[in-house]
């Protein structure tokens, strides 16, 4: 009786041993399934992610390479484009040129990827570029706002004045010092003793955290030039302003004869000299010009901007938290980072909607078609 007592309590343990066995395998594969599938969704998800910022990635690139390429075309073959002015869009025009041929493309398989294979040297070759084009981009428009300014204040003095040399000067002091700002930095920050070396495999710069050398760079790259673009467009819209008030005070005269006033218009008198018309043309034609030149400026100056705005601040925010990633999400600071070259896609389109002969160039070079001289537009004409 005992033995079979025994007998059945074996029998039971097993049984239940069994059953929690069979409980336990039917529960752990239940649960790797549902594992297995929820990493199935991630990765499908991820896949899909992926291949999406690559073709983002591509057709961005792509934008501004032919767009800032149009440009440089433009300048080359088109002889109305080719001013002095438009030197320094030219020269806008190669640091944008070289944001989407080097610092997009090396930098998109690190965006997607999460990590920088290219090694050491590629990593700062590529920050070199990165950040040295990026402030002579910003200078670039600063050159561009000044001599908008000296153009609408100065007048004949200005034409008197401009020169190649001059030109020249202007554009190799803008990538001169874009390269003192950030090329020393780069290039021997991790030579100097007690400085923090190259984490290659992330590509970062080692100076992301030093809060006092990024304030030094933000001020020469963004405060100080955005600064010096609200006061020259405020000079611009002044001097606009006043002229227009003036030239509208001197198109209607007061001419007393026999005890009253006269009020005439110069476009309806023809008491006036064709050399006091010719002048009052030139005038209108002169304010006409410069209140469109200073309309696209703003426009070019309000799309940097917002385009750079971001970027600074947030920088400068992540260089005082300790987890700068539970100060600013990293997420929020890529699109940020983004933010920073699109400037360099939109900055072309901006002069083909903005400016006539830019527009009509642009169309040409797409449509392979030769510009007409003067003389066969005005035989078509006849």
């Amino acid at each position: 009786m005992a033995m079979n007592s025994t007998w059945f309590t074996f029998i039971n343990e097993v049984d239940s041993s069994t059953s929690t066995y069979s409980n336990l395998t039917s529960s752990n594969l239940s649960s790797l399934i549902f594992s297995n599938s929820t990493y199935s969704n991630e990765f499908v998800l991820s896949k899909v992610t992926t291949i999406t910022l690559i073709c983002l990635v591509c057709f961005m690139t792509l934008l501004t390479v032919t767009g800032n390429l149009l440009v440089i075309i433009a300048f080359i073959c088109d002889p109305r484009i080719r001013s002095y002015s438009n030197c320094f869009i030219l020269n806008l025009s190669i640091a944008d040129l070289l944001v989407g041929l080097i610092c997009i493309p090396l930098y998109a398989h690190k965006f997607i990827f999460d990590e920088w294979y290219l090694g050491y040297h590629l990593c700062k070759l590529w920050l070199v570029f990165d950040y040295v084009v990026g402030s002579a981009s910003t200078l670039c428009i600063v050159v561009i706002s000044y001599d908008r300014y000296q153009m609408v204040s100065k007048g004949l003095d200005y034409l008197s004045n401009i020169s190649i040399q001059r030109a020249l000067k202007f554009i190799f002091g803008t990538w001169i010092i874009a390269l003192l700002n950030y090329g020393p930095a780069i290039i021997l920050w991790d030579w100097l003793p007690g400085n923090d070396p190259y984490q290659h495999h992330t590509c970062h710069p080692p100076f992301a955290k030093h809060f006092l050398y990024l304030v030094t760079t933000a001020c020469v790259e963004f405060f100080v030039p955005f600064f010096s673009l609200i006061t020259l467009n405020l000079l611009v819209y002044i001097n606009i302003r006043r002229r227009s008030r003036g030239l509208v005070r001197s198109n209607t005269l007061k001419l007393q004869r026999n005890g009253h006033y006269e009020t005439f218009l110069t476009a309806h008198a023809p008491r006036v000299s064709d050399l006091g018309l010719s002048r009052k043309h030139s005038k209108v034609s002169a304010l006409v010009r410069d209140r469109r030149a200073a309309k696209n400026l703003f426009v070019l100056v309000f799309a940097f901007v917002i385009c750079w705005c971001p970027y600074t601040l947030l920088t400068l925010i992540r260089a005082l938290c300790k987890q700068e990633d539970k100060c600013i999400p990293t997420l929020i600071y890529e699109i940020t980072f983004w933010l920073l070259w699109f400037n360099s896609t939109l900055n072309p389109f901006l002069y083909s909607c903005l400016h006539v002969k830019f527009r009509e160039a642009f169309y040409r070079i797409l449509c392979f078609q030769k510009r007409k001289h003067r003389h066969q537009t005005r035989g078509n004409r006849v």
